[in-house]
C-alpha cells in the first residue's frame, strides 16, 4: 500500500501550480489501475459554453468555484486542444489536495476537466467522489454537495 497525504488547503499558488499542468502519463495510468477513479462523459456543448453550463450550476448548487483556467498541452500538440479547468471548494474556500509517496505534484480531487477532442466532441471528466474519503474537517454540507457533482455535471451539460 502507498502512503498518501491528504488535506485541504486555500493557498491559491498551489492551488494553480497543481490545476495549471497538463495531466502526466503515469497519472492516467493510475486512473485505470483505481488508484484515482475518474468519471467521464460527453457534452452536448462546444468546451466554453460547457465550462459555463457547469460553473453555473456548481454554483448554483452552493460550491464555490475556486479557480476557472486553461491549460495547454506539453509543446501545445494540436491533436490535443487546450483544457478548461474548474476547481471547486468548499464554503471556506479551501479544496482538498492528495499526493500518494513517490507523485511529485499533489492532485485536486475536487477538479472539473473539460476538453475539445479531436473529433469536435467535448469531454468531461472529474474525480469519482465515491471513491475518495474527504478529508477532516469537510462540513456535511459540502460533502453532500460533492457527493451530487456528477449527476450535477450530466444534468448541467446534456
Amino acid at each position: 500500500m502507498r502512503m498518501t497525504r491528504y488535506w485541504m488547503t486555500g493557498c491559491m499558488a498551489l492551488i494553480l501550480l497543481v490545476a495549471g499542468r497538463w495531466p502526466q502519463r503515469d497519472e492516467l495510468e493510475e486512473d485505470r489501475q483505481g488508484y484515482g477513479s475518474r468519471i467521464t462523459m460527453t457534452s452536448k456543448y462546444g468546451a466554453d459554453e460547457t465550462a459555463r453550463q457547469i460553473e453555473r450550476s456548481v454554483r448554483r448548487s452552493g460550491l464555490p468555484v475556486l479557480l476557472k483556467t486553461a491549460v495547454t498541452p506539453p509543446g501545445g500538440a494540436p491533436d490535443q486542444g487546450e483544457a478548461r479547468v474548474l476547481v471547486l471548494g468548499d464554503e471556506g474556500g479551501q479544496t482538498p489536495m492528495r499526493q500518494a509517496e513517490g507523485q511529485a505534484l499533489p492532485e485536486l480531487p475536487w477538479t472539473v476537466l473539460i476538453r475539445a477532442l479531436p473529433d469536435g466532441r467535448t469531454e468531461v471528466s472529474l474525480t469519482d467522489p465515491s471513491g475518495v474519503a474527504p478529508p477532516e474537517g469537510v462540513s456535511d454540507q459540502t460533502l453532500r454537495m460533492v457527493t451530487a457533482l456528477p449527476e450535477l455535471v450530466r444534468a448541467a451539460i446534456t
